[in-house]
């Protein structure tokens, strides 16, 4: 049996260690691509001969931040009788009132808008989507979710980008109102960094499969239509359309360059929920369109980074394997010695955990011009979050592999900004998170792990531990919180 445990450990580690592996290739790739931003060519857009593009607003239960968000988007600059504002409106609460009093009583608007309802939520916000494509006019659609804030110059920014007949979307960077809400905030914002500015970048600039993100950018109708359409049988219908889309042929641009404002969740719960909702459809589209990449004529190194794409999230499986396996591996590693933990324990855990530090300075070089003591902080902290992530993802992972449907729940927003840093009560509540039981017990056991490696003299294994009791701590504490406050 202790062989076999071995065995089971070692194989944990590995799996931890090959997905570091590859995100050291998407750093190299990243490193390669230098600063140049893509430019755009040459073309009718260029030359002002304008398009017609439909803006869609697609939305649920948004009063807190609705009316911001049509504001900024009649706000967008280009001429009056080339753009439509599309409000696809699925709310079953005060949303859809503030909504037709704005339009009728107190927007003098110079842009069309369309306040669009449906009967039902059928399809969700893919339902949502293909709806309003059945009565838009526009030959391009911008879509935004109800947290973002786009600035006047977006289409000006990236239509030139569709100069390139190719082109079939064009994707813009996030920036986040909240990102110095609270510590929970400041990590998800260095957490979707490290997404947007190294692995979107070197996607993009290495040839490879990358996704629309579902917000903050502008799709070529013609090629939403000759990929099938918005379908709603996952629950990312915006990384399944953008696979759909490229394996027919289309070219995407990620433009680092330009950025959209955003809001981050800012409770526990919220956070989980959002990252529940991206690790299932995260798989499900692998079941769906994997067997369908490897027969493409795809070069190997993007059908490689296409699986890494699609299971990464299942790296939680092995975490959350690992958070158990803790206790019985201490007493092994008592047996094998302080010289087998350097060179054999050692180099693998450092494959994993230095990848994902090398990332994530990266991502805040990248954004700011000085690393920070408080950024710095922050590096541990991302660790731990992402390793006490691994019960909720292992939850969707399991859930999208058994074949089971999910509502798309929304992620609640609150209209907070830098400028309000404080949490402004909202009404909308995510479900009740039961999981949190289950972090504290990892937690309590976590802390016991220390405990023993303290006990045992096994000194060089107690930052491994601590990242793993850190985490469960500040998921468990924050989500009873979040759970008692209902």
């Amino acid at each position: 049996m202790k062989t076999m445990f071995i065995i089971f450990y070692f194989s944990l580690l590995f799996i931890v260690a090959f997905y570091g592996i590859h995100l050291y290739w998407l750093i190299i790739l990243y490193l390669r691509s230098g600063r140049d931003e893509v430019k755009p060519s040459h073309g009718p857009i260029a030359n002002k001969s304008y398009p017609y593009v439909t803006i869609q607003l697609p939305l649920y239960n948004e009063k807190s931040v609705v009316i911001r968000l049509i504001e900024s988007a009649t706000a967008i600059n280009w001429p009056s009788d080339k753009i439509e504002v599309q409000v696809l409106d699925d709310s079953n609460d005060e949303t859809s009132k503030l909504i037709a009093n704005f339009l009728n009583d107190s927007y003098k608007r110079t842009i069309p808008v369309i306040h669009i309802r449906r009967s039902s939520r059928h399809g969700f916000k893919a339902g949502a989507l293909a709806h309003g494509l059945e009565s838009s006019k526009g030959e391009y659609v911008a879509i935004f979710d109800a947290d973002n804030i786009p600035e006047p110059d977006f289409l000006t920014k990236l239509m030139p980008y569709f100069n390139d007949s190719s082109v079939g979307m064009v994707q813009a960077r996030w920036s986040f109102l909240n990102r110095n809400e609270s510590y929970l905030c400041r990590a998800q914002a260095l957490f979707l960094d490290a997404h947007f500015r190294i692995e979107q970048r070197a996607r993009s600039f290495g040839d490879l499969l990358f996704n629309f993100n579902g917000t903050a950018g502008i799709w070529k109708i013609s090629s939403i239509e000759s990929a099938g359409g918005w379908q709603h049988d996952t629950l990312t219908e915006d990384f399944d359309l953008s696979i759909r889309a490229q394996l027919s042929g289309w070219n995407f641009k990620y433009i680092d360059s330009y950025a959209v404002p955003t809001e981050l969740p800012n409770t526990i719960t919220a956070f989980k929920t959002q990252q529940y909702r991206w690790a299932k459809g995260a798989v499900e589209t692998g079941l769906k369109l994997f067997p369908r990449i490897i027969r493409s004529e795809l070069s190997l190194k993007a059908k490689i980074a296409s699986f890494f794409h699609f299971s990464h999230k299942g790296l939680s499986l092995a975490l959350l394997l690992l958070a158990i396996s803790l206790m019985p591996a201490l007493y092994i590693r008592l047996e094998s010695g302080t010289a087998k933990l350097l060179f054999i324990d050692l180099p693998i855990f450092l494959a994993g955990t230095g990848s994902m530090t090398l990332f994530y300075t990266l991502a805040n070089r990248h954004s700011n011009s000085k690393f920070t003591l408080r950024n710095s902080i922050m590096m541990p902290l991302l660790t731990s979050l992402g390793v006490a992530l691994s019960v909720t993802n292992s939850k969707a992972v399991l859930s999208a592999l058994f074949g089971r449907t999910s509502e798309f729940i929304r992620t609640p927003k609150s209209g907070s900004t830098d400028k309000n840093q404080q949490s402004v009560p909202i009404g909308y509540h995510t479900q009740p998170d039961r999981s949190v039981y289950i972090e504290l017990i990892l937690a309590i056991y976590s802390a016991l792990s220390v405990v023993t490696a303290i006990s045992l003299d096994l000194y060089l294994t107690i930052p491994f531990l601590i990242t793993f009791l850190f985490g469960y701590v500040y998921f468990s504490a924050h989500g009873l919180k979040d759970l008692y406050e209902r």
